[in-house]
């Protein structure tokens, strides 16, 4: 870090708006991180959504969307692709119920005609990773169930991609390893493809990417560190696999994707500091012969494809090929 400099001091928990407790866990302060319930009768919203518990002990949901064309017939003969959704943050922060990700959702649901599982899972550094991976790996677990009346009536089983955003793109990129070299566990739940938005990735050595863009608005280098400190196993740094995806024996893993023909998307743009990390890991997953498309931006910031709608829109024109007819 030493050769780096900041055109600024940066206080990180200010810029996350975030306040260390003296017992480690954080408070994160209300008026910066509203939140919004579900659109259960709300007619201008394009789905319908609700929240299911999914795991009292540990506090964790899912709210689910489906698309108001849909939900206007008690049941349809051919049913919706599912789209298991997990949400950014750093691990630290946001929800479900996160307007910018509720309001994903829901667009997600009626552009794609699909049936939106958005997971909630437990924040670090309260709950430390690997909680987050168990967390969406019960959420998989509860979706093939089916026994909820909208996974009952609406959703396919047979076809299901899981898509996160930032830090939820790192938590699917580990979650869909996991579930591809345990494929059986989880029948009759057929998954089809991962989706990675700008997933956040970190290591040691700085990227060109991380050093051209340390003092960026969306994701400076030192609120990344801090978010890796907040969330990782106490004791290890950055060059845990569950930060690096190019250390341990993750990547050897991927010879089981390939041979499962799932479709891997992994998007980002050269204005977000981690864009460097996302082409290399691209680049190397197609070197394996795994499936990989790619949407990569000039210009742009993290968290772009939520925010911007153009971009929002050229990301459901990309997710679409992902669902198989």
């Amino acid at each position: 870090m030493s050769q780096l400099q900041y055109s600024n001091p940066i206080n990180p928990y200010n810029r996350l708006h975030i306040i260390q407790n003296s017992d480690g866990t954080l408070t994160r302060l209300p008026e910066f991180y509203p939140t919004i319930p579900p659109s259960t009768t709300d007619t201008s919203a394009p789905s319908l959504s609700k929240d299911v518990i999914l795991n009292s002990d540990h506090n964790t949901s899912v709210r689910i969307f489906l698309p108001k064309n849909v939900s206007n017939h008690e049941k349809t003969s051919k049913k919706l692709p599912i789209l298991v959704f997990v949400h950014g943050g750093g691990f630290v922060l946001c929800s479900v119920a996160t307007p910018v990700v509720h309001e994903f959702c829901s667009e997600s649901a009626s552009q794609l005609g699909a049936l939106v599982v958005s997971v909630e899972y437990r924040l670090a550094p309260e709950h430390r990773l690997p909680a987050q991976y168990d967390d969406v790996l019960e959420a998989l677990n509860w979706v093939k169930e089916g026994k909820d009346e909208w996974l009952k009536n609406y959703g396919d089983l047979t076809r299901c991609v899981m898509m996160g955003e930032s830090a939820g793109g790192n938590i699917v990129y580990h979650v869909g390893l996991k579930v591809a070299n345990q494929i059986d566990d989880f029948k009759p739940l057929i998954i089809k493809g991962l989706i990675l938005i700008q997933p956040f990735f970190g290591g040691v050595e700085r990227t060109k990417s991380e050093i051209r863009l340390v003092n960026d608005e969306d994701l400076s280098l030192v609120v990344n560190d801090l978010l890796w400190d907040l969330s990782l196993p106490v004791g290890s740094n950055r060059s845990h696999e569950y930060c690096d995806p190019f250390v341990g024996d993750g990547l050897k893993l991927w010879d089981r994707v390939r041979d499962l023909g799932w479709k891997i998307g992994v998007t980002g743009c050269d204005g977000d500091p981690l864009f460097d990390r996302n082409v290399k890991l691209g680049k190397l997953l197609e070197q394996k012969g795994v499936g990989v498309r790619s949407l990569f931006d000039k210009g742009g910031h993290h968290g772009m494809f939520l925010s911007n709608p153009p971009k929002t829109k050229e990301l459901f024109d990309f997710v679409n090929s992902f669902f198989p007819v």
